[in-house]
This record gives C-alpha cells, structure tokens and sequence, in this order.
C-alpha cells in the first residue's frame, strides 16, 4: 500500500515540475538556496565579526496597528454596509542610543509590542559592520546562531543537490543530442 502511494506521488510530482518546466523549477530552487545562504551566513558574519557597542534606550517610538481581521460592524450594522472600521492598538518599538567612537548614533528595535520591550534607561547591546554604525541591530533580535547555522548547512546541501540535479540534466540532454546526430548503419 505505501509503497504504491510513495510511487504515485513521486510520478504525479515528477508530472508537475514537467508541466512546470524543469529550468523554472531549477532556478526556482537556486534562488531559495542562494538567497537563504547569503541571509544565514551575513547573520552569522554580522553575529561574529560585528562591532558591539553599549547603548540606552532613550525614548519609545509609538505606532498603530490595525487589525483588519477581526470583523467589526458598518454604519447600518451589517457587516458589508457604510464605511468599515477596525481596531487599533498602540504599538511601541525602542529607540536605542549609542555612540561609535564620539559620534553618536540611534538605532530603532525591530521588534515591537504592545508593552515597551525594552524599558526607558536600559542598557541594550548593539552589534554593528565595522565601521557602518548606521547598519545597527540590537543584539538581542539577532537570530538564534544554530538557527542561522542550521539554515546555512540546509542551504548549501540544497544548492548543491539542485546544481548536481541541473548538471545531470544538461549531461542527459547532451547525450540525447548526440544520439540524434548519430549516423544510422542500415543492414
């Protein structure tokens, strides 16, 4: 039973990338491959060779956020009739204070919420490119190193199974020309 189902859907997966074309699905993969190695290994680059830097939380950045999911009733009290509203709440993200060399800098959280995150006054790291304080992050919302590593070996194991994919195609393809241009001996 499972067997037959495992070959059914390796044959209606294979139908699909046909349908497809295997130079889209191809560079498809290449491209998620490349684009999450050069994301994982910067973080990982930014995480060990990054300046640190001590910083202070001097004010709170204030939004608002709506929230268009939650239905909430029109001007006539039909869902569809008059002008739609929704909720919104207040959304702080920190704004930290530090200095390269005597310049001194800002750099915002990427992270936000409902409360303040980083209280006013706390100290926060902050790990910057050499010289590029302007790139800062905070320390903190770095992602997780074995995470990023994780995802850098993934990557790589992926691209290279997809390169050796499109190598063996083009050798396929080579072979099917030749076989094309190949004299027929009559006998």
């Amino acid at each position: 039973m499972s067997r037959a189902f495992f070959s059914e859907g390796r044959r209606l997966l294979l139908r699909g990338l046909h349908l497809l074309g295997t130079r889209a699905v191809i560079l498809v993969c290449l491209l998620l491959a490349t684009t999450t190695a050069v994301s994982s290994g910067r973080n990982l680059w930014l995480a060990f060779s990054g300046t640190i830097a001590e910083g202070v939380v001097v004010r709170q950045s204030e939004e608002l956020a709506a929230d268009w999911q939650t239905p909430s009733s029109g001007t006539a009290g039909s869902p569809g009739a008059g002008i739609q509203t929704a909720a919104a709440e207040r959304l702080y993200r920190a704004v930290v204070a530090f200095k390269d060399g005597k310049r001194p800098f800002e750099v915002l959280a990427e992270v936000r919420g409902t409360v303040h995150i980083y209280p006013l006054g706390s100290k926060v790291e902050v790990v910057y490119p050499a010289g590029q304080p302007g790139r800062a992050r905070l320390r903190a919302e770095l992602p997780d190193l074995w995470t990023q590593a994780g995802l850098l070996l993934i990557a790589t194991v992926f691209g290279a199974g997809t390169a050796y994919w499109w190598w063996t195609l083009a050798l396929r393809r080579v072979a099917r020309r030749r076989a094309a241009r190949a004299p027929t001996s009559d006998l």
